[in-house]
């Protein structure tokens, strides 16, 4: 694996997934995010301005969604199609997998948890689909032939 160019692209898809969730919950999801905060007495305003949170969450799934594509890539091939798989990969992974688990909690509700999980598919797979065109394989040593 080639780690400076896994943390390039992982650093790019990180932005697109920043990018991506601000307006997944900053636009598409906002309403809903300031009805399940009202209930529970936390201004949405305040709530949704944690960028430095975010951003380091974001980063986080960049660099796994690049990292998986590096290591399926042998089997799967370079290639956006193997991009798409590693950002499906981590989709599940980060976003409904986890959401689910808090359902039995009821701060929100099973149609949040749909509707945040297919926002959030759309940058996930744009942004690993970038990430992994930035990744490129180190350099191999050859030997020469006899």
């Amino acid at each position: 694996m080639n780690i400076g160019r896994l943390i390039l692209g992982g650093i790019v898809a990180g932005i697109i997934y920043f990018l991506g969730d601000g307006v997944v919950h900053g636009v598409l999801l906002k309403q809903h995010w300031a009805a399940i905060l009202a209930a529970i007495n936390i201004d949405a305003e305040k709530a949704l301005k944690t960028p430095q949170i975010l951003g380091i969450y974001d980063l986080l799934k960049g660099l796994v969604a690049v990292w998986i594509y590096a290591a399926i890539r042998p089997r799967f091939g370079a290639g956006a199609g193997t991009a798409v798989i590693a950002g499906i990969i981590t989709w599940v992974v980060a976003i409904p997998v986890p959401l689910i688990g808090l359902l039995p909690m009821k701060f929100f509700d099973a149609g949040f948890v749909g509707l945040w999980s297919a926002y959030a598919i759309v940058p996930m797979i744009v942004g690993s689909v970038v990430g992994a065109w930035l990744y490129r394989e180190g350099a191999t040593a050859t030997t020469p032939r006899r």
